[in-house]
């Protein structure tokens, strides 16, 4: 996820912390109180696949938030993301990482994705407090993921105008002799 948002990899702090055993809330309120920079990165097992959701911290606030469902290839940022992160937090199966960055680092993360820019307070990370992991994130992103088909690829690509064919309408001897005439000279 941080290469597709150009996040800088920052300092490790703490890797690898089992979700399942933390308080997420607290985590939250220690890194505010420490006036953290950096981000908290937290990777669950959903229901169809990995998810993985980041908090930016900015002298210890929320000022940023990215989520990520791998396996329909969508991304959720700002306001959105941070509902998703809490989610995840009540996840049974998942990691959570700690990267310190500098200040300017997190600016530049700011300045380079400002739809993910949130900025919830106390009382909304405690509102938003999950006690059981919910599904109902990944069944949104579900349903307005692309089905994929040819032609809306074609669009999406701006190559609508570009007819393709189901089968060629040369014969196998015609198409012979047009090999022959592109392998003329060589």
């Amino acid at each position: 996820m941080c290469e597709k948002m150009n996040l800088p990899a920052g300092v490790a702090v703490k890797t690898a912390i089992d979700v399942a055993t933390i308080d997420f809330g607290a985590l939250v309120k220690e890194l505010r109180e420490k006036t953290f920079n950096g981000y908290l990165a937290i990777t669950v097992q959903g229901i169809g696949g990995i998810e993985e959701g980041l908090v930016v911290f900015d002298n210890g606030k929320i000022v940023a938030s990215f989520y990520e469902y791998f396996k329909y290839n969508k991304q959720v940022m700002g306001d959105l993301a941070f509902q998703r992160v809490m989610n995840a937090s009540a996840a049974h199966r998942g990691v959570v990482d700690i990267f310190q960055l500098n200040n300017d680092q997190v600016q530049l993360i700011l300045a380079f994705n400002e739809q993910a820019i949130c900025l919830p307070s106390d009382a909304d990370v405690k509102k938003l407090k999950v006690d059981e992991f919910s599904p109902f994130f990944e069944e949104q992103v579900k349903e307005t993921a692309s089905t994929g088909n040819k032609s809306d690829l074609m669009k999406k690509y701006k190559l609508g105008d570009v007819e393709t064919k189901e089968k060629a309408d040369v014969t196998d001897e015609e198409a012979e002799d047009l090999m022959k005439d592109l392998f003329k000279g060589k």
